[in-house]
């Protein structure tokens, strides 16, 4: 067999399926199905080992990872697996993962070889210390397989062993058939329960299975000329975290967006800037009962993302963003360097260096800029920035986009006030857009079009800021999207109701170095109605059958620390077990009732901070209108207000943006003639406030 084509990314297509291979009906609970099944079939030919005679002739010993095809997005390595299965099993994560219908279909089979094992003790002895290697593939546009190699040292060269394996296999109710490729034989196991085949062959001292035979093909291929295990990063990667932790997960970033595309709904460009930036990264595993975790290093290619690239150079910064960001923040950001100054001279060397054409483009951009608005770019903005960026997205308060919050910490707030002022002086005086202020609980928000101005300096993240309202809070100047977005920030802080107050974020941040060159942070169930939205139809069904297990887990964070040409990396999921609401037993009644009722009066305390906020917004940001919009985003209804009720003209819409309804209010009451607009009928019925609505 050929090796497969490779696009012009060096991505392998997905594999296809052979006529007699049956097409999984879901990606991951198909997969785990299998692994139970084919460990119980690796066993046998370990029994079948323990029956013969061992040490022959010399070795003619290889590597593992040589045997691993070029498009495996993940490796997962172990030295004992029986001994690191036991650890990983008796965890409270690993207790919580398996109430999950696709986690409990592997913990049962794999549970039932466990005990296979231990009451076998020469299969113990033979299985226990043995190196295992599973490898993830994209097989199919919406599918994975998995290949796994266990390392048999001298039983692979037993004749014995591979005469017999095929009676035994027979003997436990399979259909096996064999065939040859490239002087290897790969024997066919058909179960007729399941629709499936296991491919299995020995290769020097190695043996290799898979439910996609192509893997296994790929894995004799790979024999003759490797390419994962020879590559430098990748071997670099092996070093740093050889015998550490509960297992080895190696990435190979060329493949985890293709791989990746299986669950989302569409490209995130910011994981293939990253992915495209990457050759490998070499990570351990480890739990404890609060969390789990891995840690190691990640290595950057030569021909990076210059935004990637130049943030890697620029070392690090502490984070102290969290001090002023609101608690509802569902996803966390930060960006940090030592100096602004140095990472724009990195970028522009490494874009010079990379791409003439694209550094001239860059060049050019920024000369207009200046020289359009009368700033310097160097003086008036990164003058006064620290290093700091911070990025926060939340469920929306009001409208229905994202809260979208840019903090950039200044080195001094005057002078970062100072030269704001100018800049927003200088746009007013060569652009016809009006630059908005207003007051709002003493901090000043104003409005101004700075289209251009973010991209320059960090590319596409920055795009929802092109034209932003923007405020001082402590020692951050504060942009954001909308103007409820800032609103909000302002409520929530003059509330004290911080990130850094969240208990969830103040454990998650206690893992970490308080500096970083960036550091994520999502919290679970805020995050969970926009994760929704990115993920495709099969796998958001997936999420919604297992929230329960998925909020268990409910702050995921990141940190990477850049040093040049690679980075270390640390990754935490905290685990707390989600208990659903259950119910209150009679005699807790009155208790209850009591808690109902202090709940409802600080819900309607909110009610009416939320009425002002609203109010404020659609006064000074929204020309006194009131909209409101159906989930898609389609308008639903507006409304002109005065003195926060809706005062004027009104108007209601259907989804397809047809008028349905029109008419005018007085102080919040309707008033004159009504008209409504039949959808079925397409004709107008008109009501007056005697016949109401």
């Amino acid at each position: 067999m050929n090796e497969p084509e490779n696009n012009e990314n060096n991505v392998q297509e997905p594999i296809s399926s052979l006529p007699g291979e049956k097409q999984p009906s879901k990606p991951t609970s198909s997969i785990i199905k299998k692994a139970g099944w084919a460990t119980g079939i690796l066993l046998l030919v370990f029994i079948g080992y323990s029956t013969g005679k061992v040490y022959l002739s010399p070795d003619n010993n290889i590597k593992q990872i040589y045997l691993v095809p070029k498009d495996a997005a993940f490796i997962i390595q172990t030295s004992e697996p029986v001994k690191d299965w036991k650890r990983f099993s008796n965890s409270d994560t690993w207790k919580t993962l398996k109430q999950a219908e696709t986690f409990n279909e592997v913990a049962q089979q794999v549970e039932q070889m466990d005990s296979i094992l231990h009451n076998n003790k020469t299969l113990l002895s033979l299985v226990g210390k043995r190196d295992m290697l599973i490898s993830l593939h994209r097989t199919r546009p919406r599918d994975w397989d998995a290949l796994m190699i266990i390392d048999l040292q001298k039983a692979s060269k037993m004749d014995l062993l591979k005469d017999q394996v095929e009676n035994i296999l027979k003997l436990s109710g399979n259909k096996v058939t064999n065939r040859k490729y490239k002087d290897f034989m790969i024997l066919e196991m058909y179960d007729a329960d399941a629709s499936e085949t296991l491919y299995t062959a020995f290769v020097d001292n190695h043996v290799v299975a898979s439910y996609t035979s192509q893997l296994v093909e790929a894995a004799i291929n790979e024999r003759e000329s490797p390419h994962i295990g020879m590559h430098p990063a990748f071997m670099e990667a092996e070093n740093q975290v050889d015998g550490k932790g509960l297992c080895r997960l190696y990435i190979n970033y060329e493949q985890v967006s293709p791989f990746m595309a299986i669950y989302l709904q569409e490209k995130n460009e910011y994981m293939d800037m990253f992915c495209n930036s990457m050759d490998f990264a070499g990570l351990y595993f480890n739990t404890d009962k609060e969390k789990m975790e891995v840690k190691g290093h990640t290595y950057k290619k030569e021909s990076a993302d210059p935004y990637i690239a130049a943030l890697l150079n620029s070392g690090k910064h502490k984070m102290k963003a969290h001090e002023i960001l609101s608690a509802r923040t569902a996803f966390y950001t930060h960006i940090g360097f030592e100096n602004p100054a140095r990472f724009i001279k990195e970028l522009e060397e490494i874009l010079q260096a990379q791409d003439e054409k694209t550094y001239n483009s860059y060049a050019s951009s920024r000369k207009k800029l200046e020289s359009f608005f009368g700033i310097s770019l160097e003086e008036n903005f990164l003058s006064w920035m620290s290093g700091e960026i911070a990025i926060s997205q939340s469920e929306p308060l009001l409208g229905r986009e994202p809260d979208l919050i840019l903090a950039i910490k200044a080195k001094n707030i005057r002078e970062a006030r100072k030269q704001m002022d100018f800049i927003e002086k200088k746009i007013k005086g060569r652009t016809p857009v009006s630059v908005k202020s207003v007051t709002y609980k003493e901090h000043d928000v104003k409005y101004v079009e700075m289209k251009g101005f973010f991209r320059l300096f960090f590319g596409g993240l920055f795009d929802k800021f092109e034209k932003p309202y923007y405020t001082y809070i402590d020692d951050y100047v504060v942009f954001s999207n909308k103007s409820s977005s800032i609103l909000s920030l302002i409520e929530d802080y003059d509330q004290k109701y911080t990130l850094k107050n969240e208990p969830g974020f103040k454990k998650t941040y206690s893992h970490y170095p308080s500096q970083s060159t960036l550091f994520l942070y999502s919290d679970i169930r805020k995050f969970y109605p926009m994760m929704l939205s990115m993920v495709n139809s099969s796998t958001r069904a997936d999420l919604g059958n297992n929230d329960d297990v998925l909020f268990s887990f409910p702050y995921w964070s990141m940190q990477v620390v850049g040093d040049n040409e690679s980075a270390s990396l640390h990754y935490v999921m905290d685990y707390k077990p989600f208990k659903a609401v259950v119910e209150v037993p009679d005699e807790e009644e009155e208790d209850f009732d009591k808690a109902d009722k202090a709940l409802k009066e600080d819900a309607t305390t909110e009610k009416q901070l939320m009425s002002e906020l609203k109010r404020f917004h659609v006064e000074k940001f929204e020309g006194n209108v009131l909209r409101d919009f159906y989930p898609e985003g389609a308008i639903k209804s507006e409304s002109e207000v005065r003195d926060g009720q809706r005062h004027g003209r009104h108007r209601e819409y259907y989804e397809n943006g047809k008028l349905k309804l029109r008419g005018k209010y007085s102080r919040d009451k309707k008033v004159g003639t009504w008209n409504i607009t039949l959808k079925k009928a397409n004709s107008i019925k008109k009501r007056s406030l005697n016949n109401p609505v």
